[in-house]
């Protein structure tokens, strides 16, 4: 006789639970194709808040959280707006529809976390979000197209904060979406011609409180960017490719009030960009930075990038790692900004001294870009610590007569007592 239980559990049943696994990895997408990435534990637990939207969600990663709802009904006013400049309002809105479904695939193989949503309901929030972020760079670009009551232009923190929450990485969409939805809806509208292209209209929205490299900002091209961050990361390369020494560590250099005391001259370079510190002839230039609460989230963010974004360089990532050393406490904040080289607009210094040293916690700096200027800055530090040092000594006593005298007098009285020892020893014959 069959036991029921033990049929039950035959081959056929005991390995079905494979099939929910089998499904599990041919629904896999190309780990190449990923974008858009959750930020890690890791660097969450150093400042979660620098990556959390604080107004807007933009994608599917937080659509629906309700401390970010209110923004919804906004949205829906942007899409009407722009929607309303086309010559044939329902006809272009389908066709938009159709064009995002369309990439369905392509738009969820950029996400590193798997999107459950529906092809209607991811399309919507795409089409929604995307078409809320033209208007909002068009009126940003064209002044005389804002809205008279318009309760986000009249918000000067408002646009602050969606400039800082449109930057952050898990709130991100494709560019190639928001790229198909500038044509379909910018560039046949009766204003089109009179804009500049896409990648233009983005960084006229960002510039003005990012701070970004002028040179890299007129000198912005056309290629596939995977999304809005990844397109501010290319505005705050260096002018000047640094050298990289070592790629699997990275060198420290001494902080800013121990370099100043050794008499290595701190000063305010010349340049916008921020990557272009230069070291000779005993003075170290470093641009102006400008610290506010989306800058801190910005870089953090683009750090972010760096650390999951496989072939993209770590320019911030060794920037910040190398201003913790340089910025490695509050002293050397307030020295720094005297000379005008930090611009601080958080206030509280412990703010600025704690940034540097949050900025790279958890973080791998696998290729280091200043590596030679940190060699020749300890190379000229240790030159001229021992120069110091000795300095320091001869001041001390050698500074009026009577410490000339009392240095002799010790040297003296050692060479005595020296002599006195040798003629001990030379005199003592053990009894034999």
């Amino acid at each position: 006789m069959v036991n029921p239980v033990a049929a039950e559990d035959g081959p056929s049943q005991r390995h079905r639970w494979l099939d929910g696994i089998t499904i599990k990895i041919d629904d896999l997408s190309p780990v190449s194709n990923w974008s858009i990435w959750r930020v890690p534990h890791s660097l969450r637990s150093v400042n979660g808040d620098a990556y959390n939207p604080h107004v807007i969600s933009i994608g599917p990663l937080f659509h629906g959280q309700h401390v970010l709802q209110y923004m919804e009904v906004h949205k829906l006013y942007y899409m009407r707006s722009l929607l309303q400049r086309t010559p044939h309002r329902e006809e272009t809105l389908e066709s938009s529809a159709k064009a995002i479904e369309d990439f369905d695939e392509m738009i969820r193989a950029r996400y590193e976390e798997k999107i459950h949503s529906s092809p209607s309901e991811l399309a919507e929030i795409l089409l929604v979000d995307g078409c809320f972020m033209l208007e909002l760079f068009i009126r940003y670009s064209k002044v005389d197209l804002r809205v008279q009551d318009d309760p986000l232009f009249n918000s000067p923190w408002m646009i602050l904060t969606l400039q800082r929450d449109l930057s952050l990485l898990e709130n991100q969409i494709p560019f190639f979406a928001l790229e198909k939805l500038h044509s379909l809806l910018v560039e046949s509208s009766t204003i089109g011609q009179s804009l500049p292209g896409l990648p233009e209209l983005v960084l006229g929205f960002f510039k003005p409180v990012f701070y970004m490299n002028n040179e890299n900002f007129r000198m912005i091209t056309r290629r596939p960017y995977p999304h809005l961050l990844d397109l501010l990361h290319d505005c705050y390369l260096p002018s000047a490719t640094p050298v990289r020494i070592n790629t699997r560590e990275w060198l420290s250099t001494q902080s800013a009030t121990s370099l100043n005391e050794v008499g290595i001259v701190l000063r305010k370079g010349t340049t916008r960009n921020m990557f272009d510190l230069k070291f000779r002839n005993g003075v170290l230039e470093i641009p102006p930075l400008l610290i506010h609460g989306s800058t801190v989230s910005l870089f953090q963010n683009l750090i972010a990038y760096e650390q999951l974004s496989r072939g993209t360089p770590q320019y911030i990532t060794s920037y910040f790692a190398l201003m913790s050393r340089l910025v490695y406490d509050r002293s050397d904040a307030e020295l720094l900004e005297g000379k005008g080289i930090i611009e601080n607009e958080m206030g509280g210094w412990k703010d600025v001294s704690e940034l540097f040293n949050d900025m790279c916690k958890q973080v791998v700096v696998q290729d280091f870009y200043y590596s030679e200027l940190c060699q020749d800055l300890n190379s000229r530090f240790w030159t001229r610590w021992a120069i110091h040092k000795a300095t320091s000594w001869r001041n001390t006593f050698f500074r009026r007569p009577w410490g000339v005298l009392s240095i002799m007098a010790a040297c003296a009285l050692l060479s005595l007592t020296a002599i006195q020892t040798i003629y001990a020893v030379l005199s003592y014959s053990p009894r034999t």
